[in-house]
């Protein structure tokens, strides 16, 4: 088993950006800092991981912030954010696209550098306006609040967690975002205490770095109720940093975390590419139940969109079977050049139903109700049943039955509306298909060994 601290030098040697990348990096933004202060008159600030050190190795990512006061009227601020933008990229003669989160923002590339130019308020922590002006203070709270080992440990957490696919805190991967990882360092000190304290969290766990609730613990398990793990931002107390996270990669963080407290070694540190066996994936589909798999054409929409929209898809296509007492052991969906939805069900139901109604005792009212609804009622113990032809006995016509019609009918049925628009027009396909991306989405997701 390999010693913690030649484990940690190891990895900082091959994780840990150079101070050549992180000078460039500074470089580049003071490069374009001073010409918008020299031609605009607007103050910016270094953002990101990049400004604070935390950056991963070969990253070349600047977030620049424009800073406005915070009198300004919010179309002239996204306007000026927008027009500073475009000519500060031309200037610099590089290419660039206006992208939208809370404000709309320029995003491009010059001189090798991936730039983001984004206007926010210059506001005190506590008159934000909107979620954008956090990430100064955030950055500020980073530089005053680590060394520089917890800054290794930082992206060192970064690689650990990248690894285990759970990096991240886009509405695709919900997971751990990069400021969540300098909380956990700055928290317990370190990685190596961080991996081991971990290992012991629970159902619910709360950390506040700035102690705002120390008298109000109940209070804030109410508010966060539905939170694994809570992280209390510490430039503003009415945040939770993780709420994104899933219940599922909280576990599998703690998960990973014994795996490493137990035996410390490189592998954890880097991401295994898939390798797809085709055969082995035939002969695990072949080992399941009945797989079927929906395909349709992808979402042009931004993937924060595309994938709740796709979360609430699968949920209300699992509700419906459910309802129609299909037994589903998996499902999944994955979201490529086409969007496919799989199901591993039962193979078949049988052509007769039984619906269970009231017990005999309840009332004749209720004897009333149920059995004016159905020809052929009879007494089995003490309730009353109905036999029935069952109405789907394949789920493939149960679904092909449900999305049949057009986008208005789909969106009534529950479907959100960017997938009802592709969705109307789904066919029905085999899971071995020739895509190399779906079949390491199986080969992932069902846990197949070549």
């Amino acid at each position: 088993m390999m010693d913690w601290q030649k484990l940690r030098e190891r990895l900082v040697e091959k994780k840990y950006p150079e101070q050549d990348q992180l000078e460039k990096l500074e470089q580049q933004y003071e490069k374009i800092s001073s010409y918008i202060r020299e031609e605009y008159g607007v103050e910016t600030f270094f953002a990101g991981s990049a400004g604070r050190g935390t950056c991963m190795k070969g990253d070349r990512d600047i977030d620049l912030f424009l800073l406005f006061p915070e009198d300004m009227d919010r179309q002239e601020l996204e306007n000026r954010g927008l027009d500073i933008g475009e000519k500060t990229f031309k200037h610099f003669g590089g290419n660039y696209e206006v992208e939208y989160a809370e404000h709309p923002y320029t995003k491009g590339e010059t001189n090798g550098f991936e730039i983001e130019i984004v206007p926010c308020y210059d506001t005190e922590p506590g008159d934000i306006k909107s979620a954008v002006d956090r990430s100064p203070h955030h950055a500020e709270w980073v530089k005053e609040n680590l060394t520089q080992e917890q800054r290794e440990d930082v992206v060192l957490l970064k690689n650990f967690l990248k690894a285990g696919g759970l990096y991240g805190s886009s509405l695709k991967t919900r997971g751990f975002s990069g400021y969540l990882c300098e909380i956990l360092v700055h928290e317990y000190g370190s990685l190596e205490k961080l991996v081991e304290k971990a290992q012991g969290w629970r159902e619910k766990k709360i950390l506040d770095p700035e102690n705002y609730h120390e008298k109000l613990p109940e209070e804030l398990e109410r508010k966060f109720s539905e939170d694994s793990l809570v992280v209390i931002d510490p430039v503003d107390e009415e945040r939770n940093v993780a709420a994104v996270l899933t219940t599922e990669n909280y576990a599998k963080f703690i998960q990973r975390c014994w795996k490493l407290g137990k035996n410390p070694g490189m592998n954890f540190f880097r991401r295994e590419e898939v390798e797809v066996d085709k055969f082995a994936v035939q002969k695990e589909l072949e080992a399941r139940g009945n797989f079927v798999v929906l395909e349709f054409n992808s979402i042009d929409e931004p993937e924060d969109i595309v994938y709740p929209q796709m979360r609430k898809t699968l949920r209300r296509l699992e509700n419906r079977l459910k309802k129609h007492d299909f037994k589903i052991y998996d499902s999944g969906f994955h979201v490529d050049d086409q969007v496919r939805v799989f199901f591993e069900l039962n193979q078949s139901l049988p052509g007769i139903e039984y619906l269970k109604g009231p017990k005999v005792f309840h009332g004749v009212e209720h004897l009333e109700e149920f059995t004016s609804k159905y020809e052929n009622t009879f007494v089995r113990g003490d309730r009353v049943f109905a036999k029935q032809e069952r109405k789907f006995t394949e789920p493939r016509e149960l679904l092909k039955d449900f999305l049949d019609g057009d986008r208005d009918g789909l969106e009534e049925k529950g479907i959100p509306g960017n997938v009802a628009e592709q969705i109307q027009d789904f066919r029905m396909t085999d899971p071995m298909v020739e895509d190399e991306e779906w079949l390491k989405f199986l080969t992932e997701k069902l846990r197949i060994e070549p």
